[in-house]
C-alpha cells in the first residue's frame, strides 16, 4: 500500500479548527443547562423542572443527566465501530462529519427551547429527548473526527503540533460561549429582553457560530493521501474487549476521567460561583474567567516544549495537583479566610486553573493517540475510533455523574445566596477526584509505549 503522505501545515490549521464547533456544542450545555432549567432564585427566571430530592439523592436534574449519558455512552463503542469499519467513498471518517454536523448544532439550540415556561414533567421529558439527541450527534462526530489525529500525524512532533492546535481552537470555542456568550447574553437583556429569552436568542447565535466551524474542518481531510485508512474487520463486542483488556489505556483512562471530573464541576458551578460567592452579574464571569482562558493560552507554548522532555505523564499529574489546590480554595471564595479581597482571590484561583485547563486540552489526545498506535503494533488492527469512543463512553457517564452530585449538593445544602453551602462543597468533592487521579497516573507505563513506537517508526 502506497505510504500516506505527510499532512500540510494549512490543512492540520484547518482540521484542528473543528475544535471550536465541537468545544461550543459541548461547553453550551455544560454551562448554561443547569442554570437555565434551575436558575438561582435571585435571577427572576423561573425554574423549568422540579428541584426536589426524592429517594435520598437523586434530583431530576441528575436522573435526566444519567439517562441521556447512558442512553449515550451506549452508542460512543458502535459509532467508533461503525467508523472503524466503514468503506466510504467519501472517507472511513469524514462521512460522519458530513452527516452529523448539522443536526449535532440544532439539537444543541433545541435544548434551550422547551415547550413550557414553568417547572413541568413535559419540561423534565423534552430535556432527556433533546440533551440524548445532542449526545449522541456529539458521538457521531467528534469520536470520527477524533481518530483522525493518530492516522493524520505520523511522528511525536506533529502529534503534539496538532494537539496543541486543537487545543487552541478549543480554547477559543470555550472563550466565545464563557466569555462573549455572557457578554452578547447581558447586550440582549439590555436591549429589554427579559433574561431567559435573552439566553435562548445567545444560544441561536452561538450555535451558527459553532455549525459554521463544524463543516470548516473538513475541507483538507483527504484520506486516501495523508491516512493509511485501512477499515478494521474486528467487530464491536471483540473491539471493546481488546480495547479495555489494554492496561496502560484503563490507567489512562481513569487518570484522566478524575481530571474531566473536577473541570466538568466548575464549568457547570461557573456561573454560580460568579452569582451566588461572589455577588456579581452574571456578565462579571466574562472577566473572571477570562484570566483561566488568557493563563491557558500562555501554557500552551510551554506545554508543546515540555512535552520534548518531559513524560505526558508527569506532566498529567502536575496538572491535577494544581487543579486539586485550586478545588479546595473555592470552598473559601468570597470569604475572608483567603485574605484577599473577594475578586483577587477569584483571579488568583481562577488563573491557576487555566494551567491544568491547558494540561487538558493537549496532553489527553497525545496520549490516547499514541495509545492507538500502540495497539496496532500489538494487535495489527487499526481501530483508533474504539478508543476514543471508549474514552467518550467512560468521560460520558462521568459527566453525568458529575451532574448528579451537583445537583445533590444543590438540593441538600442550597444554590442561592442565602444558602451557598452546596455551591461551596463542589470545589472539595472535585479536588478529592483529583487527588485519586494522581495516584492512578502513577500506573500509566509511559516509557514501555513510546520506545515500542520508536522501533516502529524507525523501521518505517
Amino acid at each position: 500500500m502506497r505510504a500516506a503522505e505527510k499532512f500540510p501545515l494549512w490543512g492540520q490549521i484547518l482540521y484542528s479548527s473543528g475544535y471550536v464547533g465541537i468545544t461550543i456544542s459541548d461547553r453550551i450545555w455544560v454551562t448554561f443547562m443547569l442554570y437555565f432549567y434551575l436558575p438561582p432564585a435571585e435571577t427572576g427566571m423561573p425554574e423549568l423542572i422540579s428541584n426536589k430530592t426524592f429517594l435520598g439523592i437523586f434530583t431530576v436534574v441528575g436522573l435526566v443527566t444519567i439517562f441521556g449519558r447512558l442512553v449515550d455512552s451506549i452508542f460512543d463503542p458502535i459509532v467508533a465501530t461503525w467508523s472503524d469499519r466503514s468503506s466510504s467513498r467519501f472517507g472511513r471518517r469524514r462521512i460522519f462529519l458530513i452527516i452529523g454536523g448539522l443536526p449535532l448544532m440544532i439539537s444543541t439550540v433545541l435544548l434551550f427551547f422547551p415547550p413550557s415556561g414553568e417547572a413541568s414533567t413535559v419540561n423534565a421529558l423534552y430535556m432527556a429527548l433533546m440533551l440524548g439527541l445532542l449526545l449522541f450527534f456529539f458521538t457521531y462526530y467528534a469520536v470520527p473526527w477524533l481518530a483522525l489525529i493518530p492516522e493524520l500525524s505520523h511522528t511525536d512532533r506533529e502529534r503534539v503540533n496538532i494537539v496543541t492546535m486543537q487545543a487552541v481552537f478549543s480554547l477559543l470555542g470555550v472563550i466565545i460561549v464563557m466569555i462573549v456568550g455572557y457578554l452578547v447574553w447581558g447586550a440582549i437583556e439590555k436591549s429589554g429582553v427579559d433574561k431567559g429569552t435573552a439566553l435562548q436568542y445567545t444560544i441561536l447565535i452561538l450555535g451558527v457560530i459553532g455549525l459554521l466551524s463544524l463543516y470548516l474542518t473538513i475541507i483538507p481531510i483527504d484520506e486516501k493521501r495523508y491516512c493509511e485508512s485501512i477499515p478494521s474487520k474486528v467487530g464491536l463486542f471483540d473491539s471493546i474487549k481488546l480495547t479495555f483488556s489494554n492496561k496502560p489505556f484503563l490507567s489512562y483512562l481513569f487518570g484522566t476521567i478524575c481530571l474531566w471530573f473536577a473541570l466538568n464541576t466548575v464549568s457547570q458551578t461557573a456561573t454560580y460561583y460568579v452569582t451566588v460567592l461572589l455577588h456579581k452579574e452574571e456578565a462579571f464571569a466574562t472577566v473572571v474567567f477570562g484570566s483561566v482562558f488568557g493563563v491557558a493560552l500562555i501554557f500552551f507554548p510551554i506545554i508543546n516544549i515540555m512535552c520534548r522532555s518531559i513524560a505526558k505523564r508527569t506532566i498529567m499529574i502536575t496538572g491535577l495537583a494544581i487543579f486539586a489546590v485550586c478545588n479546595f480554595l473555592i470552598y473559601f471564595l468570597g470569604t475572608d479566610i483567603l485574605i484577599l479581597p473577594p475578586i483577587t482571590q477569584a483571579f488568583v484561583i481562577f488563573g491557576l486553573i487555566g494551567i491544568p485547563v491547558s494540561v487538558l486540552l493537549i496532553i489527553p489526545n497525545a496520549m490516547i493517540s499514541d495509545l492507538a498506535e500502540y495497539d496496532t503494533i500489538q494487535t495489527g488492527s487499526r481501530r483508533e475510533g474504539m478508543y476514543f469512543g471508549a474514552q467518550g463512553l467512560v468521560q460520558k457517564i462521568n459527566l453525568g455523574i458529575s451532574t448528579l452530585i451537583l445537583g445533590f449538593l444543590f438540593s441538600a445544602f442550597g444554590k442561592d445566596i442565602a444558602q451557598p453551602m452546596g455551591v461551596k462543597l463542589s470545589g472539595p468533592v472535585a479536588a478529592i477526584v483529583c487527588l485519586i487521579g494522581i495516584i492512578i497516573f502513577y500506573m500509566y507505563p509511559e516509557k514501555e509505549i513510546m520506545d515500542a513506537l520508536e522501533e516502529k517508526r524507525s523501521r518505517e
